[in-house]
């Protein structure tokens, strides 16, 4: 008897273990299972915060611990300074950034991802309500050869569309995108959250509306052997050697969870919280960009099949040497 109850332990054992990123929709954390995490109040990090959802609960996490502190980034020169400076214990960024970074030696380990999918077509014509319908039309994106730019290519391709002949491709930050969409300057931009909600309010201000005409995680799902999926756009990466212990990683992780879902259920009151820490991120803004934003983390080794299939995907058009030559081993995701 003792030894069928043991079997059966260890089949149920087996079988979450097997569960995966996509299937796992408890917030637990199963990485460091051996490290008892700290308490949220004894959490004590520096963290590089990049502009966007990844970092909303950080920003409500700092606000409710004073030894929580953000340090903004906002170049991928600033990202890497802070990380080979050691400078930060912990760092958010785009997944790409995370796996080159890890692939230049810079002994990051990527602990969570955050972010899954929240690249728009806006717009405020009603001309177009597929890939094809961009034929013929200039699309702005903003970092030629970044991850915004990459995805967007991607599925261009997959779908038959030669990007540098069938349509004309703008190269702009964000922010001036947004500006020039609002003002009819340009009529199609790519924008990310809270990016879209922002050039969305300020639309309303000058009496024009912008849609969402294309969902790019939603295209991605409808490529050939992505059923369903959406693509890992935002993490957390562990900077090795800059004094962070197991169980404050384990304890971060866990709080930043937690604080995801209440983020997510109380957009209103998080929005002046994440403005007061990042001024770009206006409170309204926040608020109305969690519907969009696909705030769900997720443990890195949980969701493995997941981040190394994106990449493999993606890299059947991106050179891989945009992402450090080599795609994501074993050592790349924090244990």
């Amino acid at each position: 008897m003792k030894k069928r109850i043991l079997f059966l332990a260890l089949c149920l054992a087996l079988a979450l273990s097997a569960a995966g990123c996509g299937g796992n929709t408890e917030n637990t954390v199963t990485s460091n299972a051996a490290t008892t995490p700290v308490s949220f109040a004894e959490l004590d990090l520096k963290i590089g915060s990049a502009p966007g959802p990844v970092t909303y609960p950080l920003a409500t996490m700092s606000g409710k611990n004073s030894n929580i502190v953000l340090q903004p980034w906002q170049s991928t020169e600033q990202l890497t300074a802070m990380i080979t400076s050691k400078d930060v214990n912990l760092c958010s960024t785009p997944l790409n950034n995370a796996l080159l970074t890890y692939n230049k030696g810079m002994d990051t380990q990527l602990l969570m991802v955050t972010v899954w999918g929240m690249l728009y077509v806006m717009s405020a014509e009603d001309d177009v309500a597929s890939l094809q319908d961009l034929k013929g039309k200039e699309v702005i994106v903003s970092g030629r050869g970044g991850i915004h730019d990459l995805i967007f290519r991607h599925l261009l391709i997959k779908n038959s569309i030669d990007p540098d002949q069938d349509l004309k491709i703008t190269y702009l930050d964000m922010p001036e995108a947004s500006q020039r969409l609002v003002s009819g300057q340009v009529k199609y931009a790519i924008l990310n959250e809270p990016q879209s909600s922002i050039a969305s309010m300020n639309a309303k201000k000058a009496d024009v509306k912008l849609n969402r005409v294309l969902d790019l995680t939603e295209e991605w799902g409808r490529l050939p052997g992505q059923k369903d999926k959406k693509f890992p756009m935002a993490g957390i990466v562990v900077v090795n050697g800059s004094g962070v212990a197991p169980e404050q990683v384990a304890g971060f992780e866990k709080s930043y969870i937690e604080e995801a879902g209440w983020v997510n259920e109380h957009g209103q009151e998080a929005g002046p919280i994440v403005e007061k820490h990042v001024p770009a991120m206006k409170a309204m803004a926040v608020a109305e960009s969690i519907q969009y934003a696909r705030l769900d983390p997720k443990p890195a080794i949980e969701c493995k099949t997941d981040i190394i299939d994106f990449f493999k995907e993606l890299t059947t058009t991106a050179d891989i040497n945009a992402f450090g030559g080599k795609l994501p081993d074993d050592e790349f995701f924090y244990k």
